[in-house]
């Protein structure tokens, strides 16, 4: 679900300001590196939005909120999302978001951590997963971010506490490329969002020893670092690294460490 765009779409204007022009580099991102090239994509629309080009600035919540959905309801293939606060009304995109996932569009959302605090947040996205949506869990995401069909992508330039004021919708360019590197570093190192999974059951629940391996790894440890201070042989902590993240159901030592925290665990 791509939330936080909408307020009050019955009574949204399509109208947006002069596009402008701006390149951006696609080499490989870590994560400080994607926040700053998410920087320099906001602060480009600004210095630049009085230059023609491939930018459009849109102006206040309501005519943001209409071109989420508009983005939304125009996808033919697939939609790429980052969603986090601030939400305003979600309604009309998460109905719309089923629409589509009927229709066959694929979805991928990736879920800054605190997306999910909220229980309502927790079942919209687990009713959406069950749907058909792929989603992920990222512990801090730079932006909300919409990407539709590779083409046409929309994200925030300026957020007050409750909403979004203004945002650029960035068209096919070597910025949009851009914009999409970043999200597939971020999808790569996310955890999955499983809907079907027992999160309550006993038997899930972590030993106080894997609780005190999966906080190591949390913070970046490495095997060798966790068998001396676990006080096990280095092939050892190996295993048991691997065990948990095969149990976890992910793919990367990154991934474990994040879907401990989405679980509760640490």
């Amino acid at each position: 679900m791509l939330p936080g765009y909408t307020e009050d779409l019955a009574h949204a204007s399509t109208a947006v300001d002069e596009p402008t022009r701006e390149t951006a580099a696609t080499e490989p991102l870590t994560e400080r590196a994607v926040q700053a090239q998410v920087a320099s994509v906001a602060r480009a629309a600004r210095a630049q939005s009085s230059n023609g080009g491939v930018l459009q600035v849109v102006h206040g919540a309501k005519r943001v909120g209409w071109a989420a959905y508009e983005l939304q309801r125009n996808a033919a293939h697939l939609v790429q999302g980052v969603a986090k606060p601030p939400y305003v009304t979600t309604g009309p995109l998460d109905s719309l978001e089923s629409r589509k996932l009927a229709e066959g569009v694929q979805y991928q959302v990736l879920y800054d951590r605190s997306a999910l605090a909220l229980p309502p947040q927790l079942d919209i996205t687990t009713k959406l997963v069950a749907q058909g949506e792929q989603a992920r869990v990222i512990h801090v995401a730079p932006t909300k971010l919409i990407m539709v069909d590779n083409e046409i992508a929309l994200m925030p330039l300026t957020v007050s506490e409750n909403t979004v004021e203004s945002a650029v919708v960035v068209r096919s360019s070597a910025m949009l490329a851009a914009l999409g590197r970043i999200f597939e570093d971020m999808w790569r190192f996310a955890a999955p969002f499983t809907a079907a999974q027992d999160l309550s059951g006993q038997e899930m629940q972590p030993t106080e020893e894997e609780r005190w391996i999966l906080s190591l790894l949390a913070s970046g440890a490495t095997d060798d670092t966790i068998g001396r201070l676990m006080g096990f042989s280095a092939r050892t902590a190996h295993r048991r690294v691997r065990e948990l993240i095969a149990r976890l159901g992910v793919e990367t030592r990154f991934q474990a460490g994040m879907q401990a925290v989405k679980l509760g665990w640490l």
